[in-house]
């Protein structure tokens, strides 16, 4: 089996690969990224039933890889290039033969994939840290799974400007209920819940607009999202209105959350 290890700042994804079938994952979260590697190997053997001995090479990406030694719990570890895995793995999920890669961490990684080659495209500072950080001070939510909650009742009226609130003519091909302005119509009515649906539209109008742009920049139709806050159900319902806009597809694989493990794996197979 090969193992693709993604350590990132507060989480740490870990994917088996063994033959044809669906890889095997698990995730921890650990400060260290030493101990949230071998903490990743431990929870994976617990979760998969299978054995130390079962695992032939590791291959470890992410922002903690750097940290790690030549082994992690004495099996070989091989650094893998966390664009390279990104991309790779934007592409194993979906079976495309190139597209953008978009990686929502943290930050938000954009890379350009064509078979094995793969080239960094550029990045934002906007990205998971953002929902977090904004979800905590504006709407007092401050972890993943209580924006995720909250959100979900969320009215953008409330809170987000549109076309058809500052115009009664229509502006190119834009609908009235395009966002000209994210908060830039908070209503005194405003609830939690708008609040926190507010931020959402806010991070993933922005990282959905940059892929576009990219996109289009790299002569691509396809773009894959890959990263944790792919599970926001938000996230899928603001990328597909941008998809009817502007014409570009948005793919958002059943793993993407562990989009950059699969990819580092696939490195060594």
């Amino acid at each position: 089996m090969i193992v693709g290890i993604d350590i990132g700042g507060s989480t740490t994804k870990i994917v088996g690969v063994e033959g044809p079938g669906s890889p095997l994952c698990a995730t921890v979260r650990a400060s260290d990224p030493v101990a949230s590697a071998a903490g990743a190997i431990g929870k994976f053997l617990a979760t998969s039933g299978k054995r130390i001995s079962d695992i032939e090479r590791l291959a470890v990406t992410g922002v903690g890889a750097s940290f790690l030694g030549p082994d992690v719990l004495g099996i070989e570890a091989h650094a893998v290039d966390e664009f390279r895995a990104i991309g790779l793995g934007g592409l194993r999920l979906t079976g495309l033969p190139a597209a953008l890669v978009v990686s929502v961490g943290t930050g938000t990684a954009f890379v350009h994939a064509e078979g094995k080659e793969v080239r960094h495209v550029g990045g934002s500072g906007v990205g998971g840290g953002t929902l977090l950080g904004l979800g905590s001070r504006l709407a007092g939510v401050s972890d993943f799974d209580g924006l995720v909650e909250v959100s979900r009742e969320g009215r953008l009226e409330m809170v987000d400007l549109t076309i058809g609130d500052i115009t009664a003519s229509t502006v190119g091909s834009l609908p009235p209920s395009a966002t000209a302005s994210n908060f830039g119509k908070i209503l005194d009515g405003a609830e939690r819940a708008d609040i926190a649906a507010g931020v959402v539209n806010l991070v993933f109008q922005t990282v959905g607009m940059i892929a576009i742009m990219a996109a289009r920049a790299e002569r691509c139709g396809d773009i894959v999202m890959v990263g944790k806050s792919m599970q926001l159900p938000m996230a899928k319902a603001i990328l597909e209105g941008l998809s009817e806009l502007y014409g570009t597809r948005f793919w958002i694989p059943e793993l993407a959350d562990y989009g950059t493990a699969i990819g580092a794996a696939f490195t060594l197979v």
